[in-house]
């Protein structure tokens, strides 16, 4: 008797830990990865990329509007928002306080789908058996994608979705290409297809 109590006890424990891990450790551990990309000629001075990317961001989060903020000691030459921005209605000015610092340096962005589809509840076992192309998704966007896009825009940040554009970076002109989110299908690579 005492197993048959022990086994879903256990189980249960078990996943209470694991949601425990998720939303308290896992959700507030940020990271910072660096990386040397050797891709300018040998003696051009190096230029320093910051990516931002996943920050599902809710007014909320303070901690982590912080760590992006003080983000700002890299100081790069160039922002790179790679998307899934937003995970909230309410998020953009808690989203442009975050980034405020880096405002006056060039920066370029896509979507996420995140940035369009408010989260939803997924059952993380999920992705042994399928992809995350699968999911359905709602008709229409309900999160303010376009008014996250004039934000970043009003501030000079080039909209890189399916999309190319020059701009200067410290002291290279680059030119660059950027696509929308593929997971729910608006990428357009035909749109960015050019000789490098």
């Amino acid at each position: 008797m005492r197993k048959a109590v022990a086994v879903p006890l256990s189980l249960l424990g078990l996943g209470v830990a694991g949601l425990g891990y998720a939303t308290v450790v896992e959700r507030n551990w940020f990271r910072l990865r660096r990386f040397d990309v050797p891709v300018l000629p040998a003696g051009v001075r190096p230029i320093r990329i910051l990516q931002i990317s996943d920050l599902h961001l809710t007014p909320g989060r303070t901690r982590l509007i912080n760590w992006v903020r003080s983000l700002a000691s890299l100081d790069p030459d160039l922002i790179v928002n790679t998307g899934d921005t937003l995970a909230h209605p309410d998020a953009i000015p808690a989203y442009m306080h975050a980034v405020e610092p880096f405002l006056d340096r060039p920066g370029l962005f896509v979507y996420g789908s995140n940035d369009m589809y408010s989260p939803r509840f997924k059952n993380p076992v999920r992705y042994l058996w399928r992809t995350s192309k699968a999911d359905s998704r709602r008709a229409l966007p309900d999160l303010p994608w376009q008014e996250l896009g004039t934000a970043m825009t009003s501030a000079g940040w080039l909209d890189m979705n399916n999309s190319t554009a020059r701009l200067k970076v410290a002291h290279l002109d680059i030119h660059v290409g950027g696509i929308n989110d593929s997971h729910i299908d608006l990428d357009r690579y035909d749109q960015i297809a050019a000789p490098a």
